[in-house]
């Protein structure tokens, strides 16, 4: 604030000047009645004059304006006052200058954000960003009042505009695109309404006007992708978005590409090419080097590929150096390695054996991995030895059976067993420690009374890794030779047995992903470290894979060829350092949701050469099923952080199943809270349960055939389409379908696995092969953990990728699905797709028929023939050897032991049928026999010779 010196007022010398008021942006005067406002843009100069006693500011407007005069003002304060108002005049005199050298920029910015607010086009996030950039230098200008710097209306609503937009610019674009969306709506109307042979619904039409930097189009199934995918293409192409030559359609396979291409086509009227990854990846490099590559027989057929491998293992194998490693990785770390003492329940343990197929190179099923470390070692050194032979004194009691020490040396007389305990004596949780500790005293006993040579054994040898030293030091002392077979019988013997079979389809799979995401041995030590991995097991695999990799890369090399993933990586390459320029600024990528990293890698590549590029990728993460081929579903559900600012669209009108299908399809599938989440709405509705499970009760009883009655009933007339599906092709075998077509002729039946059935329908479709076990649904193989070195981040879900399968069978069907579940063993998906009573028609009691071990928890007994008749085994045998009887009344259940009323009890709950334990033995059923002076009971273990307990028959109580 401004004031004369308050004598200069009492004396008159302020001429009536009262205050003046400097702002950064004006000055304003304050004589009398009289207020002057002077903008400091138009102000010329102030100047300072000093009277006798008081001084004064003189300040003159621009182009001949007003003098106003600052009266009364003390010496001092003048000078400091003009400085004041003078610095404040430059300040504003820089900013007019600033407005006037960009005034063009501004007004190119004005157009463009007033074209964007009025719906002329879809404003990207390139382009909020450039723009952005483009507004920096009129930053300063930006910050202070339009009317400070300008008196011209439209500059000033100019840069009230731009001002707001760099406030918020989020906000400018959902403002924008919205105005866009519906105008562009209107103006595309017809075109969607006719373009395919329904009308597009609301979310197609979204998705195909978005036309952000990066898209996620989210298509549910039978959402109608392709037809999106083709709009998109012809939209883009009547629009003038971007010419034939400038659009990049890349779909998964031939067929589909030639469909899409033709579809885009016919719409836009014009020639358009759809890509595969292959012919991509062939037309870059060609195009970069003036020479195109050759692709190798192995790259497109999987079975020469593994014929390939299994020669240069067989390489490595009778190579002398390099075939040390492989007797060491077949000795020692043929699958991975868990203590017993990590599990709770025996059962799991089994599980855990049984889900990597645990034989000994002899093809021999042992109960433990040290064992199976011990036989191995042993036959790979030339010492043999039987398994689990009886020992040579008979020492079966009727409580007891025949001793049966782990291993015995027939040439040299000496038994092996090996004792599941730590240094400190414990054993595994689900076993008694004391008991387990007497046994073993007591085989120490045996041994040491009938002078037979015992060597000892423990887990924690294996555990720390010195299991094979220690023994080979036992056997030396104790004057075993040790002779190692050749290299050559030991392919021998993996070739007989097919082990290389298992080791070879590991060696593909690891050397797919390898390659496929640019890893290194030393990447992949590391990601191993980092996960956790096995890195001894890591070691000995790498020690064998990598001279097969290099004998790999020579073949590829010597015969002028690349595989698929060198040609891939190779694109990248010259696309990134521009030996290649692409043409295209529209990529559009089908089945995104099964993409691998080197393929993202490519289209990113691809993209990243032009800022403002179009990337449009449509996919379904609950049907990304390709893991195992090196699909990285991270990069569907991660979309924006892997390709950038994202607008995502989801499609959640399904036109292919009914909404009772849905329901328990969808619920099915989000059981995974990592699936991303999305509503899906049917174009039909249907009456009652459309998922319907049948079991195979075995007998005469067929229910492939109890199915297609049932579809044939529900179908009415003329003909259908059924297609029956299998997890493995194996599932698909042993049904009568000579029958099935001469019975119901209207049926149209085809069969395919699961995966090969992606992106088919049917009227109706039938799941065989739903039982529970490795070649089951879910499968139980499990995937090697060696593979977590080369793969994405793994899915904490239980069976996530087999849950998306199941989904996928599901939803191939029209109208309804008929689930046919094993009898005894049915599919875990099938008990909890059962529970959904109000959509799903099961029979009454599932689970019926499902007994499990009580020696493992886990096993399922299931029926089996011997030399004695029919009994139930434990689904673990050979590791787990329990065996029970069949109810002799209904011939149908097990006998389950039940302590608390002394009694075995059949497990069919319609039987109920009991017989009480034997109190002699404590194993055995007392069964009805019949003897010379009639009918009396029997203890079940006399066949065996264990027991000849018999009692007679109490008569029945009077009621």
């Amino acid at each position: 604030m401004i004031r004369p010196r308050l004598l200069a007022r009492l004396f008159g010398r302020a001429n009536g000047f009262q205050k003046a008021q400097l702002s950064p942006w004006a000055l304003q005067v304050r004589s009398g009645e009289a207020v002057a406002h002077l903008p400091l843009r138009r102000l010329d100069t102030a100047t300072a004059e000093r009277g006798r006693v008081w001084s004064r500011i003189l300040v003159r407007g621009t182009s001949g304006g007003p003098l106003l005069g600052l009266y009364g003002l003390g010496r001092n304060a003048a000078a400091r006052y003009r400085a004041e108002i003078e610095q404040a005049r430059q300040d504003v005199a820089r900013l007019c200058g600033l407005l006037a050298k960009h005034e063009r920029r501004l007004s190119v910015l004005d157009d463009w954000l007033r074209r964007g607010e009025a719906g002329d086009h879809w404003v990207a996030q390139h382009a909020v960003d450039a723009t952005l950039r483009h507004t920096e230098p009129l930053a300063p200008v930006l910050a202070v009042p339009a009317a400070a710097v300008t008196g011209d209306e439209r500059v000033a609503a100019a840069l009230s505009t731009v001002a707001a937009f760099r406030d918020a610019p989020s906000a400018f674009r959902a403002r924008a695109n919205e105005v866009f969306v519906a105008a562009e709506l209107a103006r595309f109307r017809e075109f969607f309404d006719t373009a395919e042979k329904h009308p597009l619904t609301d979310a197609q039409r979204l998705a195909v006007i978005t036309h952000e930097d990066n898209t996620r189009v989210i298509a549910g199934a039978g959402s109608g992708k392709t037809s999106v995918l083709a709009v998109k293409a012809a939209y883009l192409l009547k629009k003038g978005l971007c010419t034939p030559a400038q659009l990049l359609l890349v779909a998964f396979n031939k067929r589909a590409a030639k469909e899409l291409g033709e579809r885009a086509g016919a719409l836009a009227g014009k020639a358009v090419e759809a890509s595969t990854f292959h012919s991509l990846g062939l037309s870059i490099i060609g195009r970069a080097t003036g020479r195109k590559p050759t692709l190798a027989k192995t790259a497109e057929d999987e079975k020469a590929l593994r014929q390939h491998l299994r020669e240069l293992i067989a390489e490595v194998v009778r190579d002398p150096e390099a075939g040390d490693y492989v007797r060491e990785y077949f000795q020692s770390f043929f699958a991975p390695y868990k203590d017993e003492k990590e599990f709770n329940e025996l059962g799991e343990y089994y599980d855990h054996l049984q889900a990597f197929d645990l034989r000994s190179l002899q093809d021999e099923r042992l109960r433990s991995f040290a064992e199976v470390e011990i036989a191995n070692f042993l036959f790979l050194n030339g010492v043999r030895y039987q398994y689990e032979a009886p020992y040579a004194v008979d020492l079966a009691t009727a409580e007891h059976r025949q001793y049966q020490p782990d291993f015995y040396l027939p040439d040299h007389d000496i038994y092996i067993e090996h004792f599941g305990i730590g240094r400190d004596g414990r054993t595994a949780p689900y076993i008694d420690r004391e008991r387990y500790h007497q046994e073993m005293a007591w085989k120490r006993a045996v041994h040491a009374e009938h002078g037979t040579t015992l060597i000892e054994t423990y887990s924690y040898l294996k555990q720390e890794g010195c299991l094979t030293d220690v023994l080979k030091q036992e056997l030396r002392d104790h004057g075993v030779a040790l002779r190692p077979i050749s290299n050559e019988q030991l392919l021998e013997v993996l070739t007989r047995t097919r082990q290389i079979d298992p080791f070879t389809e590991l060696v593909a799979t690891f050397l797919n992903h390898f390659k496929g995401n640019g890893c290194t041995l030393d990447g992949v030590r590391a990601q191993a470290r980092q996960r956790g991995c096995d890195t001894k097991r890591l070691e000995a695999f790498l020690a064998v894979f990598e001279p097969v990799y290099l004998r790999y890369q020579r073949a590829l090399a010597a015969s002028g060829e690349v595989d698929f993933n060198d040609m891939i990586i190779e694109a990248t390459r010259h696309v990134r350092e521009g030996s290649y320029r692409s043409p295209a600024t529209c990529i559009l990528v089908d089945e995104f949701q099964d993409i691998s990293a080197g393929r993202a890698a490519l289209i990113k590549a691809l993209a990243d050469q032009d800022r403002a590029h179009r990337l449009f990728c449509v996919g379904d993460d609950w049907q990304a099923i390709y893991r195992f081929a090196g699909s990285d579903i991270a990069l569907m559900r991660d979309f924006a952080k892997h390709f950038g600012f994202t607008e995502t669209v989801t499609l959640g009108e399904t036109f292919r199943f009914n909404d009772r299908i849905e329901r328990v399809a969808s619920r099915f599938v989000q059981r995974n809270p990592a699936q991303l989440p999305k509503t899906i709405r049917c174009a039909t509705s249907a009456r009652g349960p459309r998922i319907h499970i049948h079991r195979h009760l075995g007998g005469d009883h067929d229910p492939f055939l109890e199915a297609l009655g049932a579809i044939a009933s529900q179908a009415g007339s003329g003909s259908h389409d059924v297609l029956v599906l299998g997890r493995y092709h194996k599932a698909l075998h042993g049904w009568a379908w000579d029958q099935a077509r001469r019975q119901y002729p209207a049926l149209r039946l085809a069969h395919s696995t699961v995966h090969a059935a992606k992106g088919t329908e049917a009227d109706y479709v039938i799941v065989v092969g739903l039982i529970a076990g490795r070649y089951g649904f879910p499968s139980q193989i499990a995937d090697d953990p060696l593979l977590e070195a080369v793969l994405s981040e793994p899915e904490a879900f239980p069976h996530s990728e087999e849950r998306r399968l199941f989904y996928v069978a599901l939803t191939r069907a029209r109208h309804a699905v008929h689930l046919i579940a094993d009898y005894v063993r049915p599919s875990a998906f099938v008990g909890e797709i059962a529970a959904d009573r109000a959509d799903v028609d099961a029979p009454a009691r599932l689970e019926g028929a499902t007994v499990y071990c009580p020696d493992c928890g886990t096993g399922l007994l299931l029926r089996r023939t011997g030399r004695h008749g029919d009994f139930y085994g434990c689904s673990h045998y050979p590791l787990c050897k329990h065996i029970s009887g069949v109810c002799r009344r209904c011939d149908e259940g097990a006998f389950v032991r039940r302590e608390g009323e002394g009694a075995y009890l059949c497990s069919n709950a319609s039987c109920g049928h009991r017989e009480r334990i034997c109190p002699r033995c404590g194993t055995g059923r007392l069964t009805e026999r019949q003897g010379r002076y009639g009918p009396f009971l029997g203890c079940t273990n006399f066949a065996s010779g264990d027991c000849n307990y018999t009692t007679n028959i109490a008569p029945e109580p009077s009621r």
